[in-house]
């Protein structure tokens, strides 16, 4: 989305020696075990096999490993990127969009979306998404988890219940502690008592995932008072009792301004959650799984297993004693249980062996727009922090001092809104019409976000830049609660076998690698399908104006509405804003909802409320697939409270149990 903005700062980043010096004082131990296959030394028995390395499998595979008598295998795509200085400078994580740390999969054409393919960015690295991402830390709504116990069938997921494993997760970071604490910042950043507000009660500090505060800059202080004199209240903590109002955005970055992935923060060797003595855990790096394995049991279909072909194109099988863990994500989850003849049938190679209509069904995802603004050079924006005379301070900020712009992960604070405070005359309307969604999951949800990155951020259309205006800020409008469902399905194509590369005798029978298929998803999230869906945008749209009309007032914002453009979209006319919307919508990247978690009886549900598959033994899914609906925040912190809780479900389900007796 903004990769472009920051060509500058990443290539000289990058090839700069002095940075290459000073990172090095950032790098984290070796961990053992995280490697590519080794077919002489790997064995190929573990208690628990857990497919995909990203945001969830990372804290699976640690929490799980607490038990000192269980061994954990990891099949990750991609590679280990923990000591790249790619992932661990914040501001550097669009420069990874569309390379080969990223999956690079795209929707099918969008016909609610004037038949767009879009981008759907997934890390394709160990830790996944977490080590891509944007680093918003915000959780959600109480009453979105409120929702999945009571809206939704799945006992022991309420707020209430979640809080818990929220606060296991982090790591909070007090920001008026000193240096000489063990969790006071190792930067120089300046403490501001007016915004690094929080509500502690809603927060832990003991746990391995960091949270902190970092990079604010003038401008977006700025945003945060502006909205305030909008009437909106300034929220002191988005993680704490309540979301509504403006916030400044809670990060997963380190004290030391680098990233905190799942990887980083649950699989380093010094600080993996519960010290000592640990079970064994093997991460397999380049490990593309295939399917999932079953034998049937009792008549039921078993999962004992998995297929991959490790870095060498080679196929492997590997078996879990326990379970086998489906954590390869919100698209790829659902893909992997098709491919593997749980779902519906596919494929003339591929036998069903269980009917469940719910798979790849029921996703949303958050969708939006921008609103861009051209201001005077005299505003802080990334386009001046950036700018060749101000980059050797830029880069001294943060290699000598841990401060300044490269520490920021863009979208530093955002609005929370609900419509009857910034529509009240819309939503009459709607209800006087008997056209009203209430879709929000209570009266403190908000119904939409408006994020504010300091910079130019528009659907990836550069070319709107000229050389008359360079120097930008943009308000995202985000609809949080889609009323449209999109679904994701899988389709298996052949890959040609190279016979040098045949699977060995030791691990599958001669001649079945003759004949392989490789599994990709087909994604459409179906945006916009349902018109409330755009007429509530539309409404944001509006409020992001009327907010913009009003930071133009300020000396420090000032600026004009580049894009797009009054003249050419005006707020009075449907048809057009409409259009706008259409065409330039793009995904915020938080598509939940594949496997859904529900009771058997629900027509979408995947997986039972304890995250195991319907009709089938010994396979969960533990990723943000499961979520019923996306909540209105970001995905990232929930899907590692999923996992927190899903590690705690396995341990007392195995509790005093012999798996061979099974």
């Amino acid at each position: 989305m903004i990769q472009d903005t920051f060509q500058t700062i990443a290539t000289a980043t990058i090839g700069l020696g002095l940075a290459a010096m000073a990172y090095q004082k950032t790098k984290l131990p070796k961990m053992l075990g995280r490697a590519t296959w080794d077919d002489e030394k790997d064995v190929r028995d573990f208690d628990y096999v857990v497919l995909g390395g990203g945001t969830a499998g990372c804290v699976l595979a640690s929490r799980l490993s607490e038990d000192t008598n269980v061994s954990v295998l990891v099949l990750e795509a991609g590679e280990d990127m923990d000591n790249s200085i790619k992932t661990k400078i914040p501001i550097g994580y669009p420069k990874l969009f569309q390379t080969k740390h990223d999956w690079q999969l795209k929707t099918i054409p969008q016909t609610h979306a004037a038949g767009r393919e879009m981008d759907q960015v997934r890390g394709k690295m160990l830790g996944g998404c977490s080590s891509i991402n944007a680093m918003q830390y915000t959780r959600g709504p109480h009453s979105d988890y409120d929702a999945w116990e009571s809206e939704f069938g799945n006992d022991g997921w309420s707020y209430k219940n979640v809080l818990p494993y929220f606060k296991k997760a982090e790591g909070f970071h007090d920001p008026s502690l000193d240096k000489s604490h063990p969790l006071g910042p190792r930067s120089s950043r300046v403490h501001d008592p007016e915004y690094d507000t929080f509500e502690a009660e809603y927060h832990g500090t003991d746990g391995p995932w960091h949270q902190s505060y970092h990079h604010f800059s003038a401008t977006t202080k700025a945003f945060i008072k502006t909205s305030v004199d909008m009437g909106l209240p300034h929220t002191p903590d988005p993680n704490g009792s309540s979301v509504l109002g403006v916030a400044r955005m809670q990060t997963s970055i380190n004290a030391d301004a680098t990233r905190c992935s799942t990887s980083s923060a649950y699989l380093r060797p010094d600080v993996v959650p519960g010290g000592g003595t640990r079970g064994h855990v093997r991460v397999v790096l380049k490990a593309h799984v295939e399917r999932i394995l079953f034998e049937t049991k009792n008549g039921v279909p078993t999962a004992v297993g998995a297929e991959f072909r490790d870095d060498n194109d080679v196929l492997r099988r590997v078996y879990a004693g326990r379970e086998v863990l489906l954590s390869a994500g919100v698209f790829f989850s659902p893909a992997l249980l098709l491919a593997s003849g749980i779902g519906y049938h596919i494929h003339d190679s591929i036998p069903l062996l269980h009917h469940l209509p719910g798979v790849g069904e029921n996703m949303s995802d958050h969708v939006g727009m921008s609103v861009v603004y051209a201001c005077p050079p005299t505003t802080q924006t990334m386009h001046t922090a950036f700018a060749p005379s101000k980059l050797p301070k830029t880069l001294y900020q943060y290699f000598v001092h841990g401060t300044g712009p490269l520490t920021s992960q863009v979208m530093e604070a955002a609005c929370f809104v609900r419509l009857e405070d910034i529509a009240p005359e819309f939503v009459a309307r709607e209800k006087a019409n008997g056209t009203y969604q209430e879709r929000a999951s209570g009266p403190n949800a908000p119904h939409i976000e408006i994020l504010f990155p300091a910079c130019f951020v528009d659907n990836d259309d550069f070319t709107r830049m000229d050389n008359t205006h360079k120097n930008f800020y943009t308000l995202l409008v985000v609809l949080l609660n889609p009323a449209s469902r999109g679904r994701t399905s899988a389709r298996l194509t052949e890959v040609p076998v190279d016979q040098k590369k045949k699977t060995t005798k030791k691990n599958v029978k001669e001649g079945e690698a003759e004949k392989r298929f490789k599994v990709e998803p087909v994604i459409d999230p179906n945006f916009l399908a349902d018109e409330f869906d755009i007429r509530v945008l539309r409404e944001g749209m509006r409020f992001a104006r009327r907010l913009g009309k009003k930071m133009q007032q300020d000396p420090a914002l000032a600026g004009f509405e580049y894009v797009p453009g009054e003249v050419s979209v005006p707020s009075e006319d449907d048809e057009a804003m409409d259009r706008y919307i259409r065409q330039n919508c793009t995904t915020f990247l938080h598509s939940v909802g594949t496997c859904s978690m529900g009771p058997a009886s629900s027509p979408n549900a995947v997986v039972n409320d304890r995250l195991k598959v319907h009709g089938v033994d010994r396979l969960r899914v533990v990723d943000a697939s499961v979520m019923p609906k996306v909540i209105a925040g970001h995905t990232a912190a929930g899907t590692v409270m999923l996992a927190e809780r899903a590690a705690d479900l396995i341990k007392e389900d195995w509790t005093g149990k012999d798996a061979s007796a099974l």
